[in-house]
């Protein structure tokens, strides 16, 4: 995307029921186990139930973000307006990507299939993998610019022209 390279988890504070955390479910367990501190990742670490912090809808909504990303190559400027569309009212309903996903040009369908299929399950599971690993990651969004953790998410733009050694882009004019 221009000046940056970014990268979207649609994963949030949620987590996998794992075998090893069944005495004790949770965020923290599940952490502990398969995170980036984890030695030995028991084997189910990114492929069970996932549990997440808002409920079920949010769990809806980040597989339907995952297979929007991937329908899309992972081209942010394809799948984000779709994010932005879908999450604008704090309700990832199904009728809701139903309206979102024509304005984008993704077909419902094939977001159905794969939010219902193997494929969705797959991209979780790397998403979950993928937000395990952040080190230290204590709330989200969690936005690195430069190996720097963003604790203040509306400097964004400005961290990231700031921070920018080329010539600016017109975004960065403002």
């Amino acid at each position: 995307m221009g000046i940056m390279n970014f990268t979207y988890y649609p994963f949030g504070n949620a987590y996998v029921k794992i075998s090893e955390c069944s005495l004790d479910p949770g965020f923290s367990c599940w952490e502990n186990k398969c995170g980036y501190t984890a030695s030995n990742p028991p084997s189910d670490c990114y492929t069970g139930e996932v549990v997440c912090q808002h409920g079920n809808g949010e769990c809806y909504g980040n597989l339907v973000e995952t297979c929007v990303k991937n329908m899309t190559n992972n081209d942010a400027s394809k799948y984000m307006p779709f994010v932005y569309c879908f999450e604008a009212n704090g309700d990832a309903s199904e009728k809701l990507m139903e309206e979102c996903a024509p304005l984008f040009g993704l077909n419902v369908p094939a977001i159905n299939a794969c939010v219902n299929g193997q494929a969705g399950k797959t991209l979780t599971a790397a998403d979950a993998k993928a937000t395990a690993m952040v080190p230290n990651r204590n709330y989200v969004p969690y936005i690195v610019v430069n190996g720097k953790v963003l604790q203040e998410t509306s400097l964004l733009l400005y961290t990231v022209c700031h921070d920018w050694q080329g010539t600016k882009p017109p975004g960065c004019k403002l």
